[in-house]
């Protein structure tokens, strides 16, 4: 309370101290303790729960620091149980090259690994039969490296997840690039052939024995053959079948079926086309 110079008192003059507001703040059921109405004093920071029957009491800054804690709590046991249940799954889905097949990966995102390691990565992923896996990796391999056995690689890993249409691409690009696999050679005349393409066919089943002189051409010249039966060209079937068991002391023990059956055939020829154009007819040759 202040003195004024005429004699009187200002209630301007006089400090009046801040009370403590307590209002009726229920929180829950009640106290904790006793069970008893909480009120909540605002005039602390952040606000406090006081129970005025046992004195119990909490801050709100604390209940509110708390909870933020045992959020960030949960939400790392959310992250880790995730981590963990990932590792696993790797795991089990790569086996024990599970924590090797990262290092592959990153190579072939970034470029750098070298033949070996296409190879090398093609191969793992085949094991877990992860078949789009590996035929990317040797992708990959040829366009960084342009090694050809990547194509022959990538091919009859097209074949045996049946898409022969692409696998007969790959082998093309193979021999335009100068390629001389002569399994490979076969291969894609058997693609050629299921396509109807029979002189393409034969002309890579040539090949393929061009590429192996030291080989017996067991499965090119049976490829020929049948070829050439289905064309009705029987002599030179029986010709060519003649002239391989000729070319190596153990031809003989290959191909026998074959050469009774072009010799049945061109026996029921000769035994029918007489009788149909007078006799003047025989087994067509090219």
């Amino acid at each position: 309370m202040g003195f004024n110079m005429n004699g009187t008192y200002s209630l301007n003059d006089i400090e009046i101290p801040q009370q403590r507001t307590m209002s009726s703040s229920p929180r829950g059921s009640g106290c904790p303790r006793c069970g008893d109405p909480l009120h909540r004093d605002v005039s602390m920071h952040g606000g406090l729960f006081i129970c005025t029957s046992c004195g119990w009491t909490e801050s709100l800054s604390e209940k509110r620091r708390d909870e933020k804690v045992e959020k960030q709590t949960v939400g790392g046991l959310i992250i880790g149980v995730a981590l963990l249940t990932a590792l696993t799954l790797h795991t089990f889905v790569w086996g024990s090259n599970a924590f090797t097949i990262p290092f592959y990966k990153l190579g072939q995102l970034t470029g750098t690994l070298s033949v070996e390691g296409y190879d090398r990565l093609a191969d793992i992923c085949m094991d877990v039969r992860k078949y789009a896996c590996a035929r990317q990796a040797y992708i990959d391999s040829y366009r960084q490296t342009q090694a050809p056995d990547s194509l022959t690689k990538l091919a009859r890993l097209q074949v045996r997840m049946q898409e022969n249409p692409a696998a007969m691409v790959t082998l093309t690009t193979y021999f335009r690039a100068g390629g001389t696999d002569g399994e490979a050679a076969i291969l894609l005349g058997q693609l050629l052939e299921q396509t109807g393409q029979d002189s393409e066919a034969l002309r890579m089943y040539e090949k393929s024995i061009e590429l192996r002189p030291d080989q017996l051409p067991v499965s090119a010249t049976g490829a020929i053959v049948r070829i050439l039966m289905r064309q009705g060209r029987y002599e030179e079937a029986h010709s060519r079948l003649l002239n391989f068991h000729a070319s190596a002391g153990n031809a003989k023990g290959y191909l026998n079926t074959e050469l009774y059956q072009v010799e049945q055939a061109i026996q029921l020829y000769r035994k029918t086309t007489p009788a149909q154009s007078g006799g003047k007819a025989g087994p067509r040759k090219s």
